[in-house]
């Protein structure tokens, strides 16, 4: 069980220095021995923005200073690199070194472009997939990037539709799935909202070898103001989807569905009609646990996380966290690590809704941004 612990002088030593000199060096590992590394961008306690990669007891392996706010992050497969994304409408990727804990570059968006927050590399890690949008007339691309030449945009794609956000390959190695939020903006200081009456959100799927969209599905016509914006893959490449509502807010609409592989039809889960009002019309993210079975989604304005068993459908239930929005798999099945936007990371158990202060670490001063990836590193 973890402890509640304070990192103020940790954190503090680490801005100072500027470097990884007493942080622990990791390396690429799986299997045996391998360690989870969670890594998450967030604020902290002098109004900057950090990109961190710490252990699940709370010890940092890196903190380091972002140009401007972070999102999401992507694990570049076979190599010790991790790419922060800037907050939507993002200028930036920050790209780490993680093994040396450093940054290693920052990548401008593309003149004309903004990044949505979010990328996924393909399984060789030979291309970097993001998120974009147009900035002049709103429609969505994904951009692609080569990151053995130094991260140079090598192209782009139609996303088919407007407002990609989340990106997500399937278990092929290349379909990427694409939720096309339907939102249109085109002022990036404003961000306004230009067609809730009209939009038209879609999960896309599209041919990495070609760009070309292989399928599409849409809500019901009712439901167009659901914008379709994260997602997470389980096993037999069923595909969870956690949404935001745009509509009048004294309607009750489910947030969460599933898309199974060549369903016509995005089924969706709720949770249960009486419940729903706890989500507050917004789901922030979403994982699937280590065993591909349980689902977490959370809502930073509800301050609860909704669990579901995905083979079933069934809603298990909800754990209350103010201000929670990133989460990732923890060890074990229904195991889930949690962040919110005081420094709080708490483990819970999906099967038991338990969690609490008692296992919390709570970073001093840090204010966890929307999102959280694990990956697996060892001791260098």
């Amino acid at each position: 069980m973890m402890t509640r612990l304070s990192r103020r002088q940790l954190l503090a030593s680490a801005a100072a220095a500027g470097t990884a000199g007493m942080l622990p060096r990791m390396a690429p590992a799986a299997g045996a021995g391998a360690q989870r590394l969670y890594l998450s961008a967030r604020a902290d306690a002098g109004g900057g923005y950090r990109a961190t990669g710490l252990r699940e007891t709370g010890d940092l392996v890196f903190d380091l200073a972002m140009p401007a706010r972070g999102h999401s992050m992507a694990m570049r497969p076979g190599a010790a690199e991790a790419v922060f994304f800037g907050r939507r409408p993002g200028a930036f990727a920050m790209v780490i070194d993680v093994a040396a804990a450093r940054q290693a570059r920052i990548v401008d968006a593309a003149p004309g472009r903004w990044f949505n927050g979010h990328g996924v590399f393909t399984p060789g890690g030979d291309r970097l997939f993001t998120s974009e949008t147009v900035a002049d007339t709103g429609d969505g691309v994904i951009g692609i990037y080569d990151p053995a030449d130094g991260y140079r945009r090598v192209g782009e794609w139609r996303s088919g539709g407007l407002d990609p956000h989340d990106l997500r390959l399937l278990s092929d190695g290349r379909t990427l799935v694409v939720p096309n939020g339907g939102i249109l903006q085109i002022d990036s200081v404003s961000r306004a909202k230009l067609n809730i009456r009209t939009m038209a959100p879609s999960l896309d799927y599209l041919d990495t070898d070609t760009g070309a969209v292989v399928a599409k599905v849409a809500l019901p016509p009712e439901l167009h103001q659901l914008s379709i914006r994260h997602l997470s893959v389980a096993p037999g490449d069923r595909v969870a989807i956690a949404m935001q509502y745009e509509g009048p807010y004294r309607d009750r609409v489910p947030l969460v569905g599933l898309h199974e592989p060549g369903a016509t039809a995005i089924r969706l889960i709720g949770p249960p009609q009486p419940m729903i009002r706890k989500l507050r019309q917004y789901c922030g993210s979403a994982a699937t646990d280590a065993s591909g079975r349980i689902l977490g989604v959370t809502s930073p304005r509800g301050g609860v996380t909704a669990f579901w068993d995905l083979p079933t459908g069934r809603f298990l239930g909800f754990h209350e966290l103010s201000d929670c929005c990133g989460i990732a798999p923890a060890t074990g099945e229904g195991q889930f690590l949690i962040s919110n936007g005081h420094g709080v990371l708490r483990h819970v158990d999906a099967g038991a809704m338990k969690g609490g202060p008692a296992a919390d670490v709570t970073i001093a001063g840090a204010s966890w941004d929307n999102h959280m990836l694990v990956t697996r590193f060892r001791d260098a």
